[in-house]
C-alpha cells in the first residue's frame, strides 16, 4: 500500500512538469547512470560492445547516455501516463498517411490482427493513443510479462485497462489471448531475446539468444493477419508509428520480427538507442551449470557451424609450461562444446608465440610485466573487453583478483584447500580425484559446469615447421633440465653414462643426441656435450623459441627427460618420451596426450638419483626398435 501511494504521488508530480522538464531530468539521471559503475550499466556497455565492437569508447559512451535517457523516459511515460490529458495522449502516437491508410485497410478486413512490438521506450503509446484500436465493435488486448514489484505491475496494468484495453500475463493468459484473436480482434505481442530454456536458439546481432515461440503459438488462427510494429521516438513523450507486414507462418513468423528489429539496429547511425540496451538480452546458457555446453532442442533455428563467436571466454592459463600443455585438451573441448564462445587465454609473456601458432583461440594476451598496484592496471584497462566468464586454471588468490578486477559475469575455478572467494563458480575438488591426473582433474571441473564432449588428448596438429623424420639416421633428444623444482633433476653423471651408453648401443646405426634446455640450463648442457663426441652432439639449449622446439621435437625418434615442461610439449607433438620421476607421481602430472611415453620412478624413499642409467637406456633403446 505505501508503495502504491508512493508510485501514485510521484506519477502525478511528474505529470503536472513540463516535457521539457523532464526530458532534462531524464538526461541527468542517464548521466548519473552511465558515470556510476553498476551491474545495469555493466550490462547496458556490455551488450552495446558486443554488437558494436567497432566503435571507439567514446561513441559507445555517449550512446550509452542517450538508451539510458530513454529508459527512464520509459518509466516516467508509464508512471505519468493515467494522469495526462486525453489531448496529450492523442499526441503520443503519430501516425504517417501511410501507416494510416494500412491501419484502414487491416480494420475494412475484419481479421484477426497479431501485432509484434519490440521492446522500445515508448512501446506503451500504444496503449494510450485512441487511434491505434480495430474499431467496428473490436477490442485491443496485450499479452504483458508481470512487472517484479506487485505494486508498480498493478498500477501499470491498471492504467492499460482504463484506455479500454483487454491484457493477459504471459504465462497464465495463453488461452485467454487466443481466444481473444479467434474473435477477430487485435492483440500486441512484446517480443524479446531472452525467452529462456523453453525459448528457440537464434542468433541476434550475431550472438546467441532465446527466442519465445508465442507469436507462432498465436499464428495458428485461421485467417490471421500479422504486423510488425515499431513505435520510433520522434521527441520526448511522442513515437512515430511504423508498421510492416508479416507472412504468417506455421513456424518462423518470430524470427521475421527478430531480423527486421535487428535491421532496424544496424541502419540507425546511434544503434537505436530507444531499444532497451540496459535489459538483459542474451542471457542464454549463461547459467554456471550449464555454461560449457550448449543447450539446444529439436526447434534451434541455428546450425553450430554457422554460428559466430561472440560469447566472450577468458581463460587464465597457468604459470608453467607442463601445466600450460596439460589444460590446453580441456580448451580444445570447451571451443567443440561452445561454438558460440570467443577464447581469450590470458598467460605469461614468454608462452604467447606459442599459444598462437596452436591457434586454439581468438585472442592472447600477455600478462602485464609490472609488479604491485602496476600489474592490476592492465586488469582494470581490460574491464572495457566485457568477457561474459572467465576459467581460471590456476589455484591462487592473484588469478583470482585479476578474475575480479576484469569483472566478467560468471568466475570458474576449483577449490582444493583455500575458499576462493572472488570466484562465483566453484568447484570443491572431491577427496577420491586429488590423485587424479591434473587434466583430468580440470575436466572434472568443466564437467561440473556443463561440458559434455570427450576430451581430446590425441597430439597436437602440425601447423608449419619441416614434416616427418629422417630415416637416415636415430635422432635421440635429451632435456635434462626443470626449471621450477631443482629435485626432479636427474644427476649430469647420469645423462652422461646414458649418453656413452646409447652411443655404444647403437648396433652400428647413425646416431645423434640433441640436448634441449633453456637459458637456465645452457651449463647443464654443455658439461654434458663436453664429454661425448662432437659430432655426435647438438646442443640447443637456450637456442629455441617454443614453436621452435617443439618442431625440433617432431624430427625425434625418443625424447628422454625429467618430469618438466619439454617432457609434456614434446608428448604433445606426439614425439616418444621416456620420463625420469624424482618426488612427483607421473599419475598426476605425467605425460597425458595419447602417444609413446614410459615413466620410471625412484622409489617413495629413495631419490632420484637412484635410478640407473641401464634403466632409462634399456627403455629407450625399446622405444626406437633397437633392442626387443
Amino acid at each position: 500500500m505505501v508503495m502504491g501511494f508512493f508510485i501514485k504521488t510521484w506519477g502525478y508530480v511528474f505529470s503536472l512538469l513540463p516535457f521539457s522538464c523532464l526530458a532534462i531530468l531524464t538526461q541527468f539521471l542517464a548521466y548519473v547512470f552511465v558515470s556510476i559503475p553498476s551491474c545495469r550499466r555493466r550490462i547496458l556497455l556490455s551488450n552495446l560492445k558486443h554488437a558494436f565492437p567497432y566503435w571507439n569508447d567514446v561513441r559507445t559512451k555517449s550512446v550509452a547516455k542517450k538508451s539510458a535517457a530513454r529508459m527512464f523516459e520509459m518509466g516516467f511515460f508509464s508512471l505519468t501516463y493515467p494522469f495526462l490529458s486525453k489531448d496529450k495522449l492523442r499526441r503520443t502516437l503519430l501516425f504517417p498517411e501511410k501507416v494510416e491508410r494500412e491501419l484502414h485497410d487491416l480494420r475494412k478486413s475484419g481479421r484477426p490482427l497479431l501485432i509484434l512490438v519490440p521492446h522500445v521506450c515508448l512501446f506503451e503509446t500504444l496503449v494510450t493513443s485512441p487511434y491505434f484500436r480495430p474499431q467496428r465493435g473490436k477490442t485491443l488486448g496485450a499479452i504483458y510479462r508481470p512487472n517484479k514489484n506487485a505494486e508498480l505491475d498493478l498500477w501499470i496494468n491498471r492504467a492499460r485497462l482504463k484506455t479500454g484495453m483487454k491484457t493477459f500475463a504471459r504465462k497464465e493468459g495463453l488461452l485467454r489471448a487466443r481466444n481473444h484473436l479467434r474473435k477477430g480482434n487485435w492483440l500486441i505481442v512484446l517480443f524479446d531475446q531472452n525467452a529462456g530454456i523453453k525459448g528457440v536458439k537464434a542468433t541476434f546481432l550475431d550472438r546467441l539468444c532465446s527466442i519465445s515461440r508465442l507469436p507462432d503459438l498465436l499464428a495458428k488462427q485461421p485467417d490471421l493477419a500479422c504486423v510488425y510494429v515499431s513505435p520510433r521516438r520522434h521527441s520526448f513523450f511522442q513515437a512515430k508509428l511504423e508498421v510492416k507486414n508479416l507472412e504468417v507462418k506455421p513456424q518462423g513468423t518470430h524470427l521475421d520480427a527478430h531480423r527486421l528489429l535487428e535491421q532496424e539496429i544496424r541502419d540507425c547511425p546511434d544503434g537505436l538507442p530507444e531499444w532497451l540496451w540496459s535489459h538483459g538480452k542474451w542471457k542464454t546458457n549463461d547459467m554456471p551449470h550449464e555454461f560449457f555446453h550448449l543447450q539446444t532442442n529439436k526447434k534451434s533455428k541455428i546450425d553450430f557451424p554457422d554460428l559466430t563467436r561472440k560469447t566472450k571466454l577468458w581463460i587464465r592459463m597457468p604459470n608453467w609450461l607442463g601445466d600450460i600443455i596439460m589444460a590446453i585438451p580441456l580448451i580444445r573441448s570447451v571451443r567443440s562444446s561452445r561454438p558460440d564462445a570467443e577464447i581469450t587465454l590470458l598467460c605469461q609473456k614468454q608462452y604467447a608465440s606459442f599459444l598462437e601458432s596452436l591457434r586454439i583461440a581468438e585472442h592472447i594476451i600477455p600478462l602485464p610485466d609490472k609488479r604491485g598496484i602496476g600489474y592490476f592496471a592492465s586488469f582494470l584497462a581490460w574491464r572495457k573487453h566485457y568477457p561474459d566468464a572467465m576459467l581460471l586454471f590456476t589455484n591462487s588468490f592473484r588469478g583470482d583478483l585479476e578474475a575480479f578486477i576484469i569483472g566478467a559475469k560468471l568466475r570458474f575455478g576449483m577449490v582444493r584447500k583455500h575458499l576462493r572467494p572472488l570466484l562465483n563458480a566453484r568447484w570443491k575438488v572431491p577427496e577420491e580425484m586429488t590423485q587424479f591426473h591434473q587434466t583430468r582433474v580440470w575436466e572434472g571441473l568443466l564437467r561440473n559446469f556443463g561440458l559434455k564432449e570427450e576430451t581430446d588428448l590425441s597430439a597436437l596438429p602440425r601447423l608449419e615447421g619441416p614434416k616427418g623424420k629422417s630415416i637416415e639416421k636415430i635422432r635421440i633428444g635429451l632435456a635434462p633440465g626443470s626449471n621450477n623444482t631443482p629435485s626432479k633433476r636427474w644427476p649430469v653423471e647420469s645423462w652422461i653414462v646414458i649418453c656413452e651408453n646409447l652411443i655404444s648401443e647403437s648396433q652400428g646405426k647413425e646416431i645423434t643426441l640433441e640436448l634441449f634446455g633453456t637459458n637456465q640450463d645452457k651449463s647443464l648442457c654443455a658439461s654434458i656435450k663436453h664429454s661425448l663426441p662432437s659430432s655426435l652432439c647438438i646442443d640447443h639449449a637456450g637456442k629455441t623459441s617454443l614453436v621452435e622446439l617443439m618442431n625440433h621435437f617432431r624430427q625425434l625418434d625418443v625424447l628422454l627427460c625429467n618430469d618438466s615442461g619439454a617432457m609434456h610439449l614434446a608428448n604433445a607433438a606426439g614425439t616418444p618420451v621416456v620420463a625420469i620421476f624424482g618426488p612427483t607421481d607421473p599419475s598426476i602430472t605425467g605425460p597425458i596426450y595419447e602417444s609413446t611415453s614410459i615413466a620410471i620412478q625412484s622409489n617413495t624413499a629413495d631419490p632420484i638419483e637412484s635410478i640407473e642409467p641401464k634403466t632409462v637406456v634399456k627403455e629407450a633403446l625399446q622405444v626406437i626398435g633397437l633392442q626387443v
